[in-house]
């Protein structure tokens, strides 16, 4: 059973937002937050309530029987690129000195600990045939998070013809592919909405002392205590709000969605996984070997699902090689005046990566810079309280 609650949050230490005017969650003046509309959705599975993002943010809580989780899902303004000049859009004194397009923070405490493998990424609810194009994005995706997370695990799917429980098309990671993590005790875990940098651990500190950091946690999950991870490390290919697959995989590309899951909504989820151990034959990631601590529908408004039932429409893959500042986001936004936008290789196997395909922004990158848009005058926000409870840190 889920329960769906609302937590009214700012940046500012947790105050509700009729009690806080410190306006660090937002851009500009606040003028332009009652016309702001994002068309990111997501909606969790069990749940009829529809999430979106709002101005002021705020953050989402999910209560199950397995855990409580509260989730923020920040993006770029790709709809409205001229925002990026203004900072008008939520959570823009975090985004816009970064290359990501967005990012998804989960603060989870657990009513039942798991005991077996984690794993969180991206799931379809029914098989989807890819060819051409949109095949060898598909590979390209995959490939690179393989050569720097190591183990996901890619299903295509299984046929409608295959007997018996069927297997979903999925891309999933273990949690040491999150960007960044946290630990707190119960009653002390910083607000989703708040600067986490300096807290917990991050990819950006070393790869090898983030994944045995992370290893630790897992093996002593508890219920006193209160786990936040952070992901945004293949936002720079996937533009959700334009439900597209953008420059770097296939350069001078872009891809409609829906050339790789058929139709809206894909499925974000966190869950532990029973069985299919190394020395099973059949190893495949079935709905009745998981335990689902979270699974949410994810769409954009701009391409929404078919109310009918039929297949919604799909763009063709559009190649703008050759023209400058119509390749993606950032070359729009940043292609003006002679300037263009390279998207940095990923990091090789040596380097140290600050976020799952070393390409946000880290020091020592040799990658050229964006340009960032002057903002509105603002501040961070106050950075949340630091609790390290693995004296790795």
């Amino acid at each position: 059973q889920v329960r769906v609650s609302r937590v009214v949050s700012c940046t500012c230490g947790g105050a509700s937002v009729a009690s806080c005017s410190s306006g660090y969650d937002m851009g500009g003046d606040s003028s332009w937050q009652d016309q702001f509309s994002d068309p990111l959705r997501y909606r969790v599975v069990g749940s009829a309530e529809e999430f979106r993002n709002h101005a002021p943010p705020r953050v989402e809580e999910v209560k199950n029987d397995l855990c409580t989780v509260k989730l923020v899902m920040m993006h770029r303004p790709t709809h409205e690129p001229e925002r990026e000049k203004t900072g008008e859009y939520p959570f823009s004194w975090h985004l816009a000195d970064k290359k990501r397009l967005w990012e998804l923070r989960l603060q989870v405490k657990f009513h039942q600990p798991p005991r077996g493998r984690m794993f969180f990424g991206v799931e379809l609810d029914k098989f989807v045939p890819v060819s051409g194009v949109a095949k060898q994005a598909q590979k390209a995706l995959v490939s690179a998070c393989k050569g720097v997370v190591g183990d996901c695990y890619h299903s295509i799917g299984d046929a409608p013809d295959v007997q018996g429980e069927r297997e979903a098309p999925a891309f999933v990671m273990p949690l040491w592919a999150f960007d960044h993590f946290h630990v707190a005790d119960l009653g002390r875990e910083p607000p989703l909405t708040a600067d986490l940098s300096g807290l917990g651990f991050s990819r950006a500190e070393g790869v090898s002392k983030y994944i045995s950091a992370m290893k630790a946690v897992i093996s002593s999950f508890s219920t006193d205590k209160v786990y936040t991870f952070s992901f945004w490390g293949v936002s720079r290919f996937l533009d959700i709000i334009k439900w597209r697959v953008i420059g770097g995989l296939l350069p001078g590309v872009k891809l409609d969605f829906n050339q790789l899951c058929g139709s809206p909504p894909v499925y974000v989820t966190f869950y532990e996984l029973q069985g299919a151990d190394d020395d099973e034959k059949d190893k495949r990631h079935l709905r009745s070997r998981k335990n689902e601590y979270f699974r949410a529908s994810v769409w954009s408004t701009l391409r929404p699902p078919s109310g009918d039932g039929t297949q919604p429409s799909v763009e063709s893959p559009v190649a703008n090689v050759g023209e400058a500042g119509a390749s993606d986001y950032w070359s729009s936004m940043y292609g003006e005046a002679g300037q263009t936008y390279e998207h940095p290789k990923p990091a090789d196997s040596g380097a140290v990566v600050g976020d799952l395909l070393g390409l946000d922004d880290f020091a020592g990158t040799t990658a050229q810079q964006a340009p960032v848009a002057p903002l509105a005058a603002q501040q961070p926000p106050p950075k949340a309280e630091n609790t390290d409870l693995l004296g790795l840190f």
